[in-house]
């Protein structure tokens, strides 16, 4: 179910009890919950993108989602572009006719080697590590900045300073630093004079950082973010904004969009702007084919398909949410369906979900759990996953065998060609226990969910909790839904009337907080809530 977390899946699936308003707290939480991030991969994709694997002899087409190792190339054909997402939310991104191979990805370097093209770097402030660029004639070395990068057909670079601070050195070892809005020619024979001259138009340099200046992402400040949204929402779908007051009885004001960046592509993104902070999230989506006129009739589609493969499915999808200090950055690849109810594997049965052609939930027939002639229910399951907290991975997997994916699920029954780190399992915080904490379960009769996670150590831990609210900041219980039919209409006119919080904390937070309310109308309209 989209961003909810892997660890919470299954007691989902499995719940015969679960009333339809827990469940739809879930649904509400795709917006805001992590489904459980990583290196670097490929975040996004436009055109013909060509991928070959460290060791291998054969290109592939690839599509976004896919994981980077070092040694792995990558190349842009004439109108393609592609984008490259480091862990600490960094970004690269590669203008058509570009070659492009990853170096090194470790927590104390990351490098890469642009032999033709162009590229739009996007390096973090916080970065403790080195970042490099090579090029045939040069080695770019940066840490926290923004820079563009051309090589032309001789190896002739040319390097374009948008912000921060850059030492660009030539073959021989000479070096030069430049700074905001300059230049720098290096050539076989050398490098150039630094001069103060803008970007060259052949770069496209120039169309990247714009294009960059109006998309929402990470590490970004209030001001950016809210110039970029006041861009991208001018194409806006669906688009909804209220204010009201937070569970902890702070005005905060909402605005929520869903864009269509690519003809394949949606993209949610809330904003919340309290009197002392600003919190921001997005997700954004690429589905198998493009979408229909009707976006809603795709979306709708996204938690799964009962007794048929579902026409629309995710193949890759990224999000972000940041408190403009702090950053979680979680990419998605290898989507593809699978029959969760006949692959075999128990843990990954659905013995009940919504049903859109009735407008209600359902129970569906599974007499034979990891067996087979049980209900079909096709799902999206992902080949590749990465979450980073600040730049820190807590769990990651690959896996590149067909038909295979998510651990939790029968990715646990593979034994080769599986590559998988869980570094945070979920468990009891220090000095709380059940039934004192709530642990996926409404505790207490009010819509308050707990869930902490934590390495073997505690050191390394995330949290999250969740809230239904009211626009008074009154947190739901069970009797507010107790008179509804939980089906068609009027279960979604109830809806209505609350909104879902979460407040994400974690070790590499110091102490800080993402804070981020939703409400549901954007997501009723648009069909992520059928």
């Amino acid at each position: 179910m989209l961003m909810i977390a892997e660890f919470r899946l299954s007691e989902l699936r499995n719940s015969r009890t679960r009333t339809r308003a827990a469940l739809i707290a879930a649904v509400l939480a795709l917006a805001l919950r992590p489904m459980c991030a990583g290196a670097v991969a490929v975040s996004s994709t436009e055109g013909k993108v060509l991928y070959l694997r460290s060791g291998s002899y054969t290109w592939a087409q690839i599509s976004s989602g896919q994981l980077l190792s070092p040694g792995d190339q990558l190349k842009t054909a004439t109108g393609a572009r592609a984008s490259v997402t480091f862990d600490d939310a960094s970004r690269v991104d590669l203008n058509p006719g570009s070659s492009f191979t990853l170096k090194e990805a470790t927590p104390q370097a990351s490098g890469m080697e642009l032999k033709l093209g162009s590229l739009k770097a996007w390096i973090s402030k916080s970065l403790n590590r080195r970042f490099q660029v090579r090029t045939p004639t040069a080695v770019c070395s940066v840490r926290g900045t923004e820079f563009g990068v051309d090589v032309d057909g001789t190896g002739d670079t040319h390097v374009q300073m948008f912000g921060g601070l850059l030492a660009v050195a030539d073959k021989s070892g000479n070096e030069v630093l430049i700074k905001d809005k300059e230049s720098l020619d290096v050539t076989r024979d050398g490098l150039g004079k630094v001069t103060d001259a803008g970007p060259r138009e052949e770069t496209g340099g120039g169309d990247a950082r714009q294009a960059a200046k109006r998309e929402v992402d990470l590490r970004m400040s209030k001001e950016e973010v809210q110039a970029a949204a006041a861009e991208e929402s001018k194409l806006s779908e669906f688009r909804e904004g209220k204010a009201l007051i937070d569970v902890n009885g702070n005005r905060v004001r909402i605005e929520e969009y869903i864009v269509r960046p690519a003809a394949d592509q949606f993209k949610l993104v809330v904003l919340n702007e309290r009197p002392d902070r600003f919190d921001y999230f997005f997700y954004q989506g690429t589905f198998n084919q493009a979408l229909p006129t009707d976006m809603s009739s795709a979306l709708r589609q996204i938690p799964g398909c009962i007794n048929v493969a579902c026409d629309y499915f995710l193949t890759s999808y990224r999000t972000g949410r940041s408190n403009t200090t702090d950053a979680m950055l979680e990419v998605a690849g290898g989507g593809h369906l699978v029959d969760v109810n006949n692959n075999g594997v128990a843990g990954d049965r659905v013995e009940a979900a919504y049903d859109p052609a009735t407008a209600s939930f359902v129970s569906l027939s599974v007499p034979t759990p990891g067996g087979a002639g049980n209900q079909p229910y096709f799902q999206t399951l992902f080949n590749t996953y990465n979450i980073t907290f600040n730049g820190v991975s807590h769990q990651s997997w690959t896996q590149s065998a067909a038909g295979l994916a998510q651990p939790g699920g029968n990715i646990t029954n593979t034994t080769t060609d599986v590559a998988y780190t869980n570094v945070t399992t979920v468990q009891n915080m220090p000095g709380c226990a059940p039934p004192d904490c709530t642990y996926n379960e409404i505790g207490e009769g009010i819509f308050h969910d707990v869930v902490y996670a934590a390495d073997g150590t505690g050191l390394i831990w995330e949290k999250y909790d969740s809230y239904i609210i009211s626009d008074a900041g009154k947190i739901a219980k069970t009797a507010d839904f107790a008179a509804t039919s939980f089906s068609g209409q009027s279960f979604k006119t109830t809806l209505l009337g609350w909104n879902f919080q979460t407040i994400v904390t974690a070790s590499e937070f110091a102490g800080r907080k993402i804070d981020l309310v939703v409400e549901p109308k954007i997501f009723i309209q648009s069909g992520l809530i059928p």
